[in-house]
């Protein structure tokens, strides 16, 4: 029985691309040139980065408590990332980071005596298309009571105004003066876990945003929130720096 050509034509076809296809997919895609990427904290450490032995004492101005910080621990090291997925698998990111944790002999208005843990982790080597530098700093209020713990972002670097972030740079103050001392650049960061920032006062106050006066080689020197009292009635007060010993 003689084949018809047509069919011979068209199986040889369905052959050839079947063929095609398969070695296609066999061959090896061809890798990407490594890179490898560098951050640095840069300017973080000059208004967030503080060596053990620091201390800062803050006072309260309406109920007039000292709250005395201090930096119990201090660490500055490199996280090393390799990218997973295939826009980043060629990316290596090495990040700057930090950590830094801040006691207090305090007893805030909820009987707490709390503990901070100041941090960042940098940015994902997997951010599409591409890894940029942005530091998030996060502060995490740990009380030794039956409460939760409560963290925020309270420092974003670089700067940016942009108010759909949970912190973001309200405006710079150019030879600031709080207290008798003067500081020559202050950034202050409008931050929405304001409660994760500073102490409670025996005044006790619920939740509210903040604003943060971070002072360059000092660190927070201010801390100004619109709040509540426990009768619902509106409450403005503020943690102001009174002394401080630096090390950085």
């Amino acid at each position: 029985m003689l084949l018809n050509p047509r069919y011979i034509h068209r199986s040889l076809a369905a052959i050839c691309a079947v063929l095609i296809v398969c070695i296609q997919s066999c061959e090896k895609k061809k890798p990407k040139d490594p890179v490898t990427i560098i951050y640095k904290l840069g300017e973080v450490k000059d208004y967030m980065y503080f060596k053990k032995g620091t201390w800062w004492v803050y006072e309260h101005d309406k109920t007039h408590e000292l709250d005395s910080q201090y930096v119990t621990s201090a660490y500055i090291g490199t996280s090393i990332t390799q990218g997973r997925e295939e826009w980043s698998s060629h990316i290596t990111l090495q990040q700057e980071v930090m950590s830094m944790r801040i006691r207090s002999n305090f007893v805030d208005g909820w009987g707490s005596n709390n503990y901070f843990d100041i941090y960042t982790t940098g940015i994902q080597v997997d951010a599409y298309p591409y890894p940029n530098s942005v530091y998030s700093i996060k502060r995490t209020k740990f009380p030794n009571i039956l409460m939760s713990s409560v963290t925020g972002i309270v420092y974003r670097w670089p700067y940016t105004a942009d108010k759909r972030f949970s912190a973001y740079q309200d405006s710079v103050l150019i030879n600031y003066s709080l207290n008798g001392s003067t500081y020559d650049t202050v950034r202050v960061f409008d931050v929405t876990a304001g409660e994760c920032v500073m102490q409670e006062p025996s005044l006790r106050t619920y939740e509210g945003s903040a604003k943060c006066y971070y002072a360059k080689n000092v660190g927070l020197i201010r801390v100004y929130q619109k709040t509540t009292t426990a009768n619902n009635l509106p409450l403005i007060h503020n943690w102001n720096l009174v002394r401080k010993h630096i090390i950085q």
